[in-house]
């Protein structure tokens, strides 16, 4: 609704009738196939959304089970073994990533001036700094992460961040269907 009316706002005061006329590359993602097939199938949009869940629940899990590991839940857990299963976060995040490209497609001009929309985008690259921080700053030798052992401050830190981040991702991501 809002990202509708900022839309429409910016596109009356631009004075073009089509409020596509004025973003060429939203025109382009809405005239793909991808859009056409999102907008005119009955199953695409509930299909897209399961899969958008599982990507995110693959992708939450493994992050979540690695930064409450670091801030001490289930200490006697080696982290090795969960950081092997990183690669299922990246196979969640890649689903997400698909599944977001065809719902933008399916409306951009909606998408593009949606503030909960452009906060979770904001949301997602601060999760990937976080995640680099962490990789770079604090998890550099992984066998020495065994059993027992406490995590620094700072690695504590980074992890409840990244927490505190993708709860923000999924809240941000719930409210764009109500603005």
């Amino acid at each position: 609704m809002i990202g509708s009316l900022i839309a429409t706002v910016v596109t009356s005061a631009s004075g073009m009738s089509d409020p596509y006329a004025a973003h060429p590359l939203l025109a382009w993602c809405k005239d793909t196939a991808i859009g056409a097939f999102v907008r005119d199938s009955t199953w695409a949009f509930p299909t897209l959304q399961s899969l958008h869940f599982i990507g995110m629940s693959l992708l939450i899990g493994t992050v979540g089970a690695i930064d409450l590991r670091v801030l001490g839940i289930a200490r006697a857990v080696p982290l090795a073994p969960l950081h092997r299963l990183l690669p299922l976060a990246f196979i969640g995040f890649g689903i997400n990533l698909i599944t977001g490209v065809f719902f933008f497609c399916h409306d951009p001009l909606v998408y593009a001036f949606n503030p909960p929309f452009r906060i979770k985008m904001l949301l997602i690259l601060l999760a990937g700094m976080n995640a680099l921080w962490f990789r770079l700053g604090v998890f550099i030798d992984l066998d020495r992460w065994g059993p027992g052992i406490e995590a620094s401050f700072l690695a504590k830190f980074i992890s409840a961040l990244s927490l505190l981040i993708w709860i923000a991702v999924i809240t941000a991501g719930r409210y764009i269907a109500f603005s």
